[in-house]
């Protein structure tokens, strides 16, 4: 049997080793390349970055859309809805962003045997390319997408991509669901959540603190993520300035154009003093934050399937975080976390301080988890994927 071959469009993707960026489509890159499959990814470029590189077996092309590319304003920052939101050099660039994107897919799906994209603007992209190639296309659809089809235009386009794919790969049951209902084949949907990296495990918490000079006496509630508005770390501090009592010390691991008015609510609920940001660490040092904590927060607005849940609990380490989206799917209430309405300040410090009093419940919490997290691996993604890949390709 001839080497499966697999083009990986993707507007995010790790710009050197340790990047956070797209973490969990190199993840399963190296796991399809792993299997046998020879993979190539084509993701946007950033100044200073290399535009061809390897991460193992994972060939990885970055195209140009703007010089000098240190002017490049489009992907990473905040992501793309946020630079786009937040940026006028982003928008005035994203009629070149889509050229370059579809020149060098072009060229790339020559090559491939099945072209897999990640996120539905890279459908559009994928489509256009194929154009002259026929070849299967697969759509990985995130909560960052799904969320856009009810509105106008958005919603029509994002329609039509997925109507025009091959198979439309959701992260969760809860996207798979709002797939269907936005007029998706059901035969098309294919619901492959993510997995975890192996280097997520429980750790010994007090050498983590010390390696972090974090303080010791403290209960720590960590957030790690972009720091961009559908995150919710507006409630986070609302609710650790409505607790009682000594406040939990809030880790913040990540960047992004929030930062500066975080700073300012903090400072104004006299809680300045109980955040902590550090700024975006190596993907490599973030299972040892995760060790340091005593919780990991996710109060998102919404979210798809997030895996920062999945690797605290890897990690033994409880979750509070919000109802919305794939989330449920991770954390059962009082069984391997505690769920919160989005929006509420109030329950989210409930939540909290209630993980504060009671290390038993942590524990509880952190090795349900745990038992959880062993069997979501990357490699068993990897097999779904490949399963569904072959398929389309012998079906062409």
């Amino acid at each position: 049997m001839s080497r499966l071959r697999v083009g990986i469009l993707t507007t995010g993707f790790p710009r050197f080793e340790g990047d956070l960026f797209g973490t969990f489509v190199l993840e399963l890159a190296r796991e399809l390349a792993g299997s046998g499959a020879a993979v190539e990814v084509l993701a946007p470029h950033e100044g200073g970055v290399a535009t061809r590189e390897t991460f193992g077996a994972v060939a990885v092309c970055r195209f140009r859309y703007f010089w000098p590319a240190k002017r490049q304003a489009v992907a990473y920052g905040g992501g793309i809805p946020t630079n786009l939101r937040t940026r006028w050099a982003a928008r005035l660039q994203v009629p070149f962003f889509l050229l370059g994107f579809w020149w060098s897919a072009f060229k790339l799906v020559r090559r491939a045997q099945v072209v897999h994209c990640h996120w539905t603007i890279t459908g559009l992209v994928g489509l256009l390319a194929t154009r002259l190639w026929r070849r299967p296309l697969v759509l990985s659809v995130r909560g960052s997408d799904i969320h856009l089809v009810d509105e106008g235009l958005l919603a029509v386009l994002h329609r039509r991509i997925y109507g025009r794919m091959d198979a439309v790969v959701a992260v969760s049951e809860d996207i798979g669901a709002k797939l269907a209902a936005c007029g998706v084949a059901p035969e098309k949907i294919k619901v492959v959540p993510n997995g975890v990296d192996s280097r997520f495990q429980p750790g010994d918490r007090e050498e983590a603190r010390r390696q972090l000079d974090l303080p010791e006496g403290d209960f720590i509630a960590l957030f790690v993520g972009l720091l961009v508005p559908v995150k919710g770390l507006d409630v986070l501090v609302d609710a650790v300035a409505g607790l009682p009592g000594d406040k939990p010390l809030c880790v913040l691991v990540g960047e992004g154009p929030e930062q500066p008015e975080l700073e300012r609510i903090a400072a104004y609920r006299g809680i300045a003093d109980r955040l902590c940001f550090v700024g975006r660490r190596p993907s490599d040092e973030i299972p040892l934050w995760m060790t340091a904590a005593d919780a990991l927060v996710l109060p998102s607005y919404s979210e798809g399937r997030p895996n920062v849940v999945l690797e605290a609990q890897a990690c033994a380490l409880p979750v509070v975080a919000t109802r919305v989206g794939g989330t449920p799917e991770l954390v059962e209430d009082r069984v391997t976390g505690l769920l919160v309405d989005s929006g509420d300040a109030e329950g989210l410090g409930e939540a909290l301080g209630r993980l504060r009093a009671d290390a038993s419940l942590r524990t509880a919490l952190g090795r349900a988890g745990r038992t959880q997290a062993e069997s979501m691996t990357w490699a068993a993604s990897a097999e779904k994927m490949v399963a569904i890949y072959s398929d389309l390709a012998e079906a062409a």
